[in-house]
């Protein structure tokens, strides 16, 4: 096998972790294998979260006890600090250690040389291209990752104006990166105010509000940008692609410099003596006094036990834990197949079932109750986030683990954390307004209590367990509600991508930032979208797509529009159109421009992924019609290129963003009908829903022809209730019936 063989091998056995695996054998054990071994190493290291072997000596002292006899100590014996203690210390010294950042001299030469090659791949591409869309053109942006459009591409075909461009970007660079260029997310992954930058000369601290970022830079270079506004935006969008940030951090030496910090804490907090009294009888025990005896009777525990024994006893917990975590994983694997393959979402929840652990380790060695397990807290997260099957099965098998692993009491703990895990697994998708998240934590502590009553009965329990259950168990499910949808659930959706039912209803609030700036800007465009909402959340409820989302997605998906309010026709006073003075290309390109404008608002309030495939999808990859037959109009058929009255796409992918779609034109339509009739409505409907798929939009996305018959329902439903009027366009409505215009499509003077 040839070097180059391997390596291909190599990479894609790499990929297999984290994409179905196919039939190959080699891809399924690494698929399989990798997650088997995050099984196998918690195995092992959970169950040594738990105390285990008992004190040899046979009084158990607390603070403030009087000892009956002395201790002797009959070896000399470190005392190691308290775990909590060290684990602190630790801590605040590694936070002390200053991230390390290391200026890089080659970054200016290494930026041009990928300018320089850009724009010469580009100028071969142009020179032979007939027209700037080629694929031999597209290949070369999509290589380099240089957003272009077709203007400035026009702008770069003379070599006279690439070689303009490259020397003011080798400008830019020569002058304003060897002064230490960061990237934002480099500058904001440290939680101090203070770095250390490291170049040839040495160290310095700076602060890290001083450091430059990305786009600090941008704005230093565009003053060598040419002045010319096509000229201005290629030498934008090479930049802010082709940048390589000169000061990067060392992890290395940061994590270096932290292991220092951490290494300079002493581990002990003194040495017991051979002979030394650690106890002295009749005498009450300090705190000092038992963190010395502890320590001693864990040595004598080590000298004493049996490696025998200790040894099988590990194996059997580590094979208990193992056998269950990888249930969950099987259970994944058959019924979650999606969240099995993705290997960040298996570590996301095999790691709460350790969070699980970790806490029931934590209860055992403070003494709390078993309630306090944060069993509701990762139910509460998982249920949310992904639904209530894989946290219930969560609940459950953690359930069954610490049956095996804690000290809990038989049958009466195990079962009421079961029910209160449940309970909050299966209740938190109803969460959709804060009140409610009070009756979800009345439901949990209902579970506890009709299920502690039960095992009482049952088992003859005293109802002073039952009281303090209830008591403590309302205080965990309330604090561990507010932590999982206050915090752990943002943050899982975060890291996964996935957007819970609670974000979708802030999105939804139509007092939001955006959506007011929306109303502000350009009321006409708030109100078609809240009228797409209407129609699209109906038509999602007809067929069984996720109406919430579609609501939300509807309110966002024009966004774009508050840049240029007064080019879009809803926005337009009557009689008074911006377009009749643009020649038509340049009326599409704002036009289509929303939807980049869209993206980049949506980027900017930090908007969630699902919300900008609303925004990208749903005009798809129509063509812009009214403007396009005004260019044919206006000049010869050849000279017009279809390529620049078409939207970017991509065309829709999911139920939701192509109900959107539909929706958008059949509102933007029925505002054109003088007389809106059910028989009108219902034919405007037919007739958008046959463009659409006569255009090939929907070709890609999951709706069937009955999905598609429920929808047209709805519509007509909703529309007819309206009974909306738009106003007309000059054309006359007779050709809106006939083929139903884009809404993006300004009304014109004939």
């Amino acid at each position: 096998m040839t070097a180059a063989r391997f390596r291909e091998n190599f990479r894609d056995l790499r990929h297999a972790v984290n994409r179905h695996p196919g039939d190959a054998w080699q891809a399924q054990a690494v698929h399989h294998g990798v997650r088997g071994l995050v099984v196998l190493v918690l195995g092992f290291a959970l169950p040594a979260v738990f105390p285990g072997q008992p004190e040899p000596v046979e009084m158990r002292l607390e603070p403030g006890m009087v000892a009956p006899s002395d201790v002797i100590a009959d070896f000399d014996l470190p005392v190691p600090k308290p775990s909590d203690q060290l684990a602190r210390e630790r801590a605040d010294r590694e936070r002390a250690a200053l991230p390390i950042f290391r200026l890089d001299p080659s970054a200016p030469d290494s930026a041009i040389a990928r300018v320089s090659r850009f724009l010469a791949e580009l100028g071969t591409a142009l020179e032979t291209a007939d027209r700037v869309e080629d694929d031999a053109v597209s290949r070369v942006l999509d290589e380099h990752g240089v957003p272009l459009g077709a203007a400035q591409l026009e702008y770069l075909r003379p070599a006279v104006n690439r070689r303009a461009l490259e020397q003011a970007l080798s400008r830019g660079f020569t002058e304003l990166l060897p002064r230490g260029v960061v990237s934002a997310q480099s500058a904001g992954a440290f939680a101090g105010d203070r770095v250390i930058v490291r170049d040839a000369t040495g160290d310095r601290v700076a602060r890290g509000d001083s450091l430059t970022t990305i786009g600090e830079f941008a704005e230093a270079a565009f003053t060598y940008a040419p002045g010319s506004v096509q000229g201005f935006r290629a030498f934008q969008s090479i930049l802010l692609a082709l940048t390589i940030p000169s000061l990067r951090p060392d992890p290395v030496a940061s994590q270096a410099e932290r292991e220092s910090a951490r290494a300079a804490v002493d581990s002990t907090i003194g040495v017991i003596l051979q002979g030394e009294r650690i106890v002295t009888a009749h005498e009450r025990v300090s705190q000092s006094d038992l963190t010395r005896l502890r320590a001693y009777n864990a040595e004598l525990s080590r000298r004493r036990g049996s490696l025998v024994s200790r040894g099988a006893q590990l194996a059997g917990s580590t094979l208990f834990t193992a056998l269950l975590l990888t249930l969950v994983g099987v259970v994944l694997l058959q019924f979650r197949p999606v969240v099995y393959r993705e290997f960040r979402h298996f570590l996301i929840i095999v790691g709460l079932t350790s969070l699980i652990i970790g806490g029931a380790a934590l209860a055992e060695h403070l003494a709390l109750p078993a309630v306090l397990v944060p069993v509701v807290l990762v139910a509460l997260a998982l249920g949310a986030v992904y639904d209530g099957l894989v946290a219930l099965v969560v609940v459950l098998i953690s359930t069954l683990l610490l049956t095996g692993l804690a000290s809990l009491v038989p049958l009466y703990d195990p079962l009421v954390i079961a029910a209160g895990g449940s309970v909050a697994a299966l209740g938190v998708r109803g969460v959709r307004r804060r009140r409610q998240s009070w009756v979800l934590v009345a439901g949990i502590v209902a579970a506890y209590a009709v299920t502690g009553l039960a095992i009482a009965l049952l088992a003859g329990a005293s109802g002073r367990v039952l009281l303090e259950t209830l008591l403590w168990g309302g205080l965990g499910a309330t604090l561990y509600t507010v932590l999982a949808l206050g915090g752990l659930v943002p943050l899982m959706e975060k890291v996964t991508g996935i957007s819970t039912t609670q974000t979708l209803l802030e999105l939804c609030d139509l007092n939001a930032p955006l959506l007011r700036e929306l109303s502000l800007k350009a009321p006409g465009t708030y109100a078609h979208s809240i009228n797409i909402a209407n129609l699209a959340e109906a038509a999602c409820e007809a067929i069984g797509a996720d109406s919430l989302l579609v609501r939300a997605g509807s309110y966002y998906h024009d966004i774009g529009k508050m840049v240029n309010p007064q080019y879009f026709v809803e926005n337009q006073p009557k009689g008074r159109n911006p377009h009749d003075r643009l020649p038509p290309v340049r009326s599409a390109t704002i036009i289509r421009d929303h939807v980049r404008d869209g993206i980049r608002l949506a980027d900017e309030h930090r908007l969630p992924p699902v919300i900008h495939d609303f925004i990208r999808e749903h005009h798809g990859t129509a063509l812009i019609r009214f403007f396009y037959d005004r260019a044919l109009e206006q000049g010869d058929e050849g000279e017009v290129n279809p390529g620049d009255f078409v939207y970017l796409g991509p065309k829709p992918q999911t139920r939701e963003t192509a109900i959107v779609m539909i929706a958008d034109g059949i509102e933007s339509a029925s505002r054109l009908l003088r007389d809106p009739t059910p028989e009108r409505i219902r034919s405007t409907i037919e007739a958008m829903v046959e463009a659409r798929m006569s255009e090939g939009q929907l070709d890609q996305c999951p709706l069937t022809l009955r999905e598609l018959d429920l929808a047209r329902a709805a519509f007509a439903r909703v529309l007819i209730g309206m009974y909306h009027r738009r106003i007309d366009y000059p054309s006359g409505v007779q050709a809106v019936e006939a083929a139903p215009p884009e809404i993006d499509a300004p009304a014109t003077e004939p």
